[in-house]
């Protein structure tokens, strides 16, 4: 893995077991909800470190319901871990959606909980999440991953180039207006949970993503990240003449339990390839976010 990502690679380990002591959930989760989390994870980590040691990496499609699986980086040849979910049994023609996780935030932690999960298989979309080096942002190598991995699993299941999406909550929420643009037309759409596109990277996104839908979910009582930001995002794309949806939860904060109803609408409105609740703005400026906020106070 190198010598920097196993020093990453033993500190979230750590500090996931220091979860199964602390009596601290995230809103809106149930104590089984959370406990099946905590299950999940430490299955994953298992899976990840069993591999590393052994350097007997399985195919990603060998993959069925949850699973951890280890790519190796076109970019410097070392193991990268990414999470998968495969619904069961998976109808033809499914969906592939590359899923950017939160801060502090695993790709284990965000496929670990039931409700990513209850969205694949209610709708035969593979998801697929990477880990991302630990990267703030997907920055640098950890871009590259992104794309690597998507490419792989799409051929692994032989998924349709057309039928790939890129979603990401929180940080992840950020980034995919980040890590996106970069070969834009590779997302037949895009979601953002949690997040905001920022004002610098405004005239990246509008050039890349013209034609392609996005997006945008958070929840009206967050107090991490103002949901104003959310409404600003998609009010700024519609303006620009992007397709763009904006899907808040009246009673949702920052955390994906509490998002579920209007999230499960937009995640199956963006397989479909339609776009509800586009924001009506006769605004000539819209005060777009300079930068993103700190992480949240509770891992998600």
């Amino acid at each position: 893995m190198g010598e920097d990502g196993a020093l990453l690679l033993g500190q979230r380990l750590a500090d996931d077991l220091e979860n199964f002591d602390d009596p601290t959930m995230p809103e809106g989760f149930t104590r089984a909800a959370w406990t099946e989390r905590l299950g999940n994870v430490a299955a994953l980590d298992t899976s990840i470190v069993s591999a590393v040691l052994s350097g007997k990496l399985e195919p990603l499609g060998t993959a069925k319901g949850l699973a951890e699986r280890i790519i190796v980086s076109h970019v410097d040849n070392t193991m990268q871990p990414v999470a998968l979910y495969v619904p069961q049994p998976l109808r033809p023609n499914p969906s592939l959606v590359v899923l950017l996780h939160g801060r502090p935030q695993t790709e284990s932690e965000i496929l670990g909980a039931p409700y990513f999960q209850t969205l694949a298989d209610g709708s035969n979309a593979i998801i697929v999440a990477p880990w991302g080096r630990g990267n703030y942002n997907f920055f640098g190598a950890a871009t590259d991953d992104v794309y690597q991995t998507a490419d792989e699993v799409a051929s692994a299941f032989g998924v349709d180039e057309h039928r790939v999406f890129l979603a990401g909550y929180s940080m992840g929420g950020f980034s995919v207006f980040k890590v996106g643009p970069t070969h834009g037309s590779r997302w037949a759409a895009v979601l953002c949970i949690s997040g905001s596109i920022l004002n610098s990277e405004a005239g990246t996104v509008v050039k890349a993503w013209r034609n392609t839908k996005i997006y945008v979910v958070n929840g009206k009582l967050d107090t991490e990240i103002p949901p104003q930001y959310g409404l600003y995002t998609a009010q700024y794309l519609a303006s620009m003449g992007i397709p763009t949806g904006f899907y808040q939860e009246p009673t949702g904060t920052h955390f994906i339990p509490t998002l579920m109803p209007t999230l499960t609408g937009a995640w199956n409105d963006m397989l479909k390839g339609v776009v509800r609740n586009m924001p009506m703005t006769t605004q000539t400026s819209i005060a777009l976010p300079q930068m993103g906020l700190d992480s949240p106070t509770l891992k998600p």
